[in-house]
């Protein structure tokens, strides 16, 4: 059976209230892997005992760019405590936005994370397909980071937002595509739970494995109220799928 992971970012209310009761229960719920997005100064060594205790693996977790630039060794220190084997840059603000410095700043922290054996990897959302001066962002993502260096981590969701055929890019970027988030597209545009919507999920898996990635997260954004339902049956439809 596939293992799947959960990015914490979706039970943020939860997790931030009783973080140990809503790993175990992530468990208890099915779920073979999370994928961290705390704020650095965290309790990374109790959630790492607690992790394993229950067997939670923590391949990934997400890092802003001010702290892979300021801020490495601290951002080293959580990944070994935790047990990661990717970085990841999740978001980009609007002010933060000049293209060549954020890919300058991801090659020169993936440099120091491979020589703590440690892979970093990029994740989009929508805005990276919207062109500046002519060209989109993601694209110059692509072409200026080192594929040695830097991966990425594709959201299914935020692809066909952004106007992209999801298994296009996923198939286009194959050997560079580790993870991917796993989210569907309502209807009417929206996020909703996986299986929810119109996305074809078994295609998108088999073209992942094609690809070569190498862990899968649920994420829902925006979760109703209280977030557990939202997990629960985007996992339960995933497990149709084997």
């Amino acid at each position: 059976m596939r293992p799947i992971g959960l990015q914490l970012y979706t039970l943020r209310k939860p997790f931030a209230a009783d973080p140990l009761g809503t790993l175990s229960r992530i468990r208890e719920t099915g779920y073979d892997a999370v994928e961290f997005a705390a704020p650095l100064g965290s309790d990374f060594a109790g959630f790492a005992a607690r992790m394993k205790e229950i067997g939670l693996d923590c391949p990934s977790a997400h890092v802003g760019l001010t702290d892979m630039a300021a801020r490495p060794d601290a951002v080293l220190s959580m990944a070994a405590t935790l047990g990661c084997r990717y970085l990841v840059m999740p978001y980009v603000l609007p002010d933060e936005r000049d293209w060549t410095a954020v890919i300058a700043t991801l090659g020169v922290f993936a440099e120091r994370a491979r020589a703590e054996g440690l892979a970093v990897a990029y994740h989009h959302h929508d805005f990276e397909f919207e062109a500046v001066d002519g060209v989109r962002p993601f694209d110059r993502l692509v072409a200026e980071t080192d594929p040695r260096l830097v991966d990425f981590e594709l959201d299914v969701y935020w692809l066909k937002k952004g106007g992209e055929d999801p298994r296009s890019v996923i198939e286009r970027l194959a050997g560079r595509v580790k993870l991917l988030h796993l989210k569907d597209f309502a209807p009417d545009g929206g996020m909703t739970d996986v299986g929810g919507g119109i996305l074809d999920f078994a295609d998108l898996l088999a073209a992942a494995d094609a690809a070569g990635a190498e862990h899968v997260f649920v994420e829902h954004d925006f979760p109703p109220a209280p977030g557990w339902p939202s997990v629960e049956a985007s996992l339960a439809h995933l497990r149709t799928l084997g």
